[in-house]
């Protein structure tokens, strides 16, 4: 089992268009890729972080949606996972997944880094009754002999609660993302990519997604296990 965590969906797929542009050469003019429009209330993100959202969400160098996924689970769970994404990661390993670490910063800022200069914090600006969002920046090394490239990176999840016929609480949830860098190599690989970039972006979504719906569903799923997975976790 494998488990990328929050940032590296974003992370390994600027990387993933660098080396597309790496490995191909433009005949003619390239067209722009066919864009997501990620559904945020601009004017209820926090204001801090207010223009450097709207940057990203209206020039994108590239957006994506990931698919509808409905799953049982407890909705308190769910809400803490999406508070707890380091604590989210222990469970993951608990279970076997290998993932990549995220540190917590304090006050509602995360972070993820490597040894090769990779280092991207973000938090959340928006918190609605169905619709949560995160801000990210950073810099980013796709490869050990390129150079690292400056991103910023808006995250939105909305989620609805629904209730089956055998009265079970049921989550739908679905991923969005803006994804904007400076780098004009990842710009041409966005391009060169067309219709496939959103296609790569909509499978790190589904990966997003289920970080999160895997773990609150297994938690529901399994609730003898949930204790051992959860202990030293879970504030008393």
């Amino acid at each position: 089992m494998r488990c990328r965590g929050i940032p590296a969906g974003w992370l390994i797929l600027t990387a993933g268009l660098w080396g597309m542009g790496a490995a191909a050469a433009p005949a003619q003019e390239p067209a722009e890729p066919p864009r997501a429009e990620v559904r945020l209330p601009l004017d209820e993100v926090a204001p801090a972080f207010r223009d450097k959202v709207r940057q990203a969400l209206e020039k994108p160098t590239l957006s994506a949606r990931g698919p509808v996924e409905a799953f049982a689970c407890r909705p308190s769970t769910y809400q803490w996972l999406l508070d707890h994404p380091d604590r989210a990661v222990v469970v993951w390993k608990r279970l076997g997944a290998k993932c990549v670490d995220i540190t917590d910063k304090g006050d509602g800022r995360f972070g993820w880094g490597d040894e090769h200069g990779s280092d991207v914090t973000w938090e959340e600006v928006y918190r609605g009754p169905h619709t949560r969002a995160w801000y990210a920046e950073g810099r980013v090394r796709p490869a050990l002999l390129l150079p690292t490239v400056p991103i910023r990176a808006v995250m939105v999840l909305h989620f609805t609660e629904e209730t089956d016929a055998s009265g079970r609480v049921v989550l739908r949830h679905q991923a969005e993302m803006a994804l904007h860098t400076d780098s004009r190599a990842v710009g041409l690989a966005t391009r060169l990519m067309g219709a496939s970039a959103p296609k790569l972006g909509e499978q790190y979504m589904g990966q997003f997604e289920m970080f999160y719906s895997a773990l609150a569903w297994y938690l529901d799923r399994h609730p003898d296990q949930a204790r051992p997975l959860l202990a030293g976790l879970v504030d008393e």
